[in-house]
């Protein structure tokens, strides 16, 4: 069933602003793509996917917009109900546990250090969603996520998401920011409780957690050295959160070199160790093997920069891909020689209850 498009093919809201395509797109290589921009002073906007061999899809549009975010409201304040899917898949996944036991072993056995897996929930409906709706609910519930909307190519599908990461951004004088999470933990049933703010702390102090938040840093710090006049990263990580997970998240800063863009330094660290995996071949090659699902743009990257290439890119998470009859949502988890399989599922069904709760759905 095909649908008029409810609001722009490109949307997304970083801090107080949101960034919003209008009038025609017009498709552009990453080579093109600010030439094109400045020829039509415009933007350029659009995804990167997961795989780092694949190209960039790339937009720029014949005009734009920047607003103030709209205010949000609570997870129930103005929120929309959908109808309850016919069917929903994914809710269980023996082949997942599997294969994070699988990966367990091979890393006991020396062949990688870590490895993120990744699997989907899907919900199919008789009566069809309301795509805008969608939407609403996902700014409504997630204010300080990088919230997004993009109107995949050739397809009435939208690719939806919150995403808790900043992968790089940008600004006059090449100065750029990268605030990169690994390590997470569910938050308690009334986040800011005496429960939650403990389970904060332990994540904190967890040597799992930052051992593998210290493997992105390093990975990250590595990558980016030979693009930079500056670099700095703090030797301690934070805690973020978001309305479901507790975070480990270090913002690295610097300057780059000469006339590079956001989006060459987002692509420098793109796939890091904390969506992908180290070393990153071995890990790359593992998903391909371990996982029964295309990634696609999950775990790529989203943004947008203007014609001097500044801008802000942001990890493609916490999404969905959204049809007016089927929602197809993705999550995954860092594996690493202490992980067990049944905590990494019960890690994922928490971050596929990002977009679950969107839709009014349970994802355990």
């Amino acid at each position: 069933m095909s649908i008029e498009q409810p609001f722009a093919d490109f949307v997304m809201s970083v801090g107080h602003q949101s960034i919003t395509s209008a009038g025609e797109l017009t498709a552009v290589t990453e080579e093109t793509a600010l030439e094109t921009a400045r020829a039509q002073k415009s933007i350029v906007m659009g995804l990167v996917p997961f795989d780092p061999s694949r190209p960039a899809t790339l937009w720029v549009p014949q005009s734009y917009t920047v607003e103030e975010r709209k205010d949000a409201g609570t997870a129930t304040n103005g929120s929309h109900n959908f109808p309850a899917p016919s069917r929903v898949e994914g809710i269980d996944n023996p082949r997942y546990r599997q294969a994070v036991g699988d990966a367990v072993a091979r890393m006991n056995n020396g062949e990688f250090d870590k490895v993120v897996l990744a699997r989907t929930l899907t919900a199919h409906y008789d009566q069809p969603l309301k795509i805008a709706d969608v939407y609403d609910n996902l700014t409504l519930q997630q204010p300080r996520a990088y919230t997004f909307s993009v109107k995949l190519p050739d397809s009435d599908e939208y690719l939806m998401g919150a995403s808790p990461e900043l992968v790089f951004k940008t600004e006059a004088g090449g100065r750029f920011n990268t605030h990169p999470l690994a390590g997470s933990a569910q938050r308690s049933a009334h986040p800011g409780d005496l429960e939650d703010m403990q389970i904060g702390e332990q994540l904190m102090r967890s040597a799992k957690d930052r051992a593998e938040h210290a493997t992105v840093i390093d990975d990250i710090r590595s990558r980016l050295a030979p693009l930079t006049e500056e670099l700095d990263a703090p030797a301690v990580p934070e805690l973020m959160t978001t309305p479901q997970l507790w975070h480990l998240g270090t913002k690295i800063t610097g300057v780059l070199k000469g006339h590079l863009s956001s989006l060459d330094g987002a692509r420098a660290i793109h796939p890091t160790p904390a969506i992908c995996g180290t070393p990153r071949d071995i890990a790359l090659e593992s998903i391909r093997e371990y996982e029964d699902f295309d990634r696609g743009y999950f775990g790529g990257l989203v943004g947008y920069m203007d014609a001097d290439g500044n801008g802000s890119w942001a990890l493609v998470l916490r999404c969905a891909r959204v049809s007016p009859h089927r929602a197809t949502l993705f999550a995954g988890a860092g594996i690493v020689r202490a992980s067990q399989p049944e905590s990494e599922h019960a890690e994922t069904a928490t971050k596929l209850g990002t977009f679950g709760k969107v839709l009014g759905i349970s994802t355990r």
